[in-house]
């Protein structure tokens, strides 16, 4: 199989698993983790889920040139 196209599948189900994350960050933090103050947990979590988006983006990029 071509390495573009894993790269490409790759970059895509890292950018698709951040969208959930930043999606469902309230209730991810609700019930995974006991952190007493919700709202800086869920903020932490959007924060690794636009760092994954943009690191399955650029993957993506990458890998068209």
């Amino acid at each position: 199989m071509d390495v573009n196209i894993i790269l490409s599948i790759v970059g895509a189900l890292i950018s698709l698993s951040a969208v959930l994350i930043i999606y469902n960050a309230r209730r991810i933090v609700r019930e995974r983790f006991g952190i007493g103050d919700q709202n800086s947990g869920t903020l932490a979590l959007k924060i690794i889920g636009a760092v994954l988006f943009c690191v399955g983006m650029i993957i993506m990029l990458f890998n068209l040139r």
